[in-house]
């Protein structure tokens, strides 16, 4: 790396460092206010406060392209304010090596969102809205009807999930040839991890069993206490469903996408939030390019206060596409990548018709 390179590398990862540190500022006491907000009872404060420090990474990570976008645009702008960009185009150096002097920092700021995104952000994600769970003292419901999920031939039904993984209010429906063949309840499970393949052990319940002759069908119902339940749905995967889709890691939200795949259901809101996080480098660099881009042709001349306010209505403008064609992705059925991939194209051509043209 040249001193020119370093020179715009410093100068651009600290413009990104100011503009992280102010947005996740705002939206850090924004968020803490609204939080505080809704304590009651045995929620108090520190757990308000407790609650929104673990979910702040996953804030910063949502930050990362807008601060990539703004920061860019800031750091660039800085420098030809005093035309320093002018100086180093008369003396040879090209457009596109401005380009990839200002994306060595946003890689770094890719790199970090990876971090953030897969490794820390779903897990303290998660042991937040557990927390704040148990500081209310209530179960966590996943829904307002309860959660619906399907395991080859069984439907089951649970109301609510304690932060220690049992469930509460379950039904099982089992079918064979599309007919019902039997119904199961009981007021609660508790997963058995200890054996080699773990199993969930229902709690006071009843099972009726259908008798499907010809010219007598009937019913047998039988009570139980406790009741061995074998089902490929464990603790782990269920408190995925506690956090939604854009919150978890990549890797799960795969394994979750794939798994309803497996058993003939919709995945794609999954795989939509997948393709989003899977794409976040590619968006980064997208909004970067449109950032230098700007710098080089309709902003050249323009004040600081003119960026900084375009920066942030494009990013607007971009994340309002990119969730209006998600939404119509997910109505339509349509491919969940084109919906992700569509609007960092759309920026990518943007940024490079801008540059060729200042070129």
């Amino acid at each position: 790396m040249t001193r020119i390179d370093r020179y715009i590398y410093k100068q651009v990862l600290m413009a990104m460092g100011v503009v992280l540190m102010v947005l996740a500022g705002l939206d850090l006491v924004f968020t803490l206010v609204d939080e505080i907000g809704e304590t009651e009872g045995t929620y108090q404060t520190w757990d308000a406060v407790r609650y929104v420090l673990f979910v702040f990474p996953r804030r910063i990570y949502e930050l990362l392209p807008m601060t990539a976008l703004i920061g860019s645009l800031v750091g660039l702008g800085i420098l030809a304010s005093a035309n320093e960009l002018v100086v180093l185009q008369a003396s040879g150096m090209k457009v596109l090596r401005i380009v990839w002097s200002v994306m060595k920092p946003a890689i770094a700021v890719m790199a970090l969102g990876l971090v953030l995104g897969e490794f820390i952000a779903p897990r303290l994600e998660l042991a937040g809205e557990l927390g704040r769970a148990l500081a209310r003292g209530e179960q966590v419901a996943l829904s307002r009807y309860g959660h619906w999920q399907r395991d080859s031939n069984e439907f089951m039904h649970f109301n609510a999930i304690d932060p220690n993984g049992v469930l509460h209010g379950v039904s099982i429906y089992s079918f064979q040839d599309q007919e019902l063949t039997g119904i199961t309840t009981a007021e609660s499970a508790l997963y058995d991890g200890n054996s080699d393949s773990g199993y969930w052990m229902l709690q006071n319940g009843e099972e009726t069993v259908f008798n499907r002759a010809e010219n007598n069908p009937s019913g047998q119902v039988f009570h139980f206490v406790e009741k061995s339940w074998s089902v490929e749905l464990t603790p782990d995967l269920l408190k995925v469903l506690i956090i939604d889709p854009d919150n978890m890691s990549i890797s799960d939200l795969y394994q979750y996408a794939d798994r309803f795949e497996n058993q003939g259901q919709d995945g794609s809101a999954y795989y939509l939030s997948f393709w989003k996080k899977v794409l976040q480098p590619i968006t980064t660099a997208a909004l970067v390019i449109v950032a230098v881009s700007f710098i080089f042709g309709p902003l050249r001349s323009a004040t600081m206060g003119s960026k900084l306010f375009t920066a942030v209505c494009f990013g607007i403008l971009f994340y309002l596409i990119q969730n209006l064609l998600s939404t119509v992705s997910l109505v339509y059925q349509l491919n969940p990548f084109l919906a992700v991939l569509g609007p960092i194209l759309f920026c990518l051509l943007l940024g490079m018709f801008l540059l060729r043209r200042a070129g």
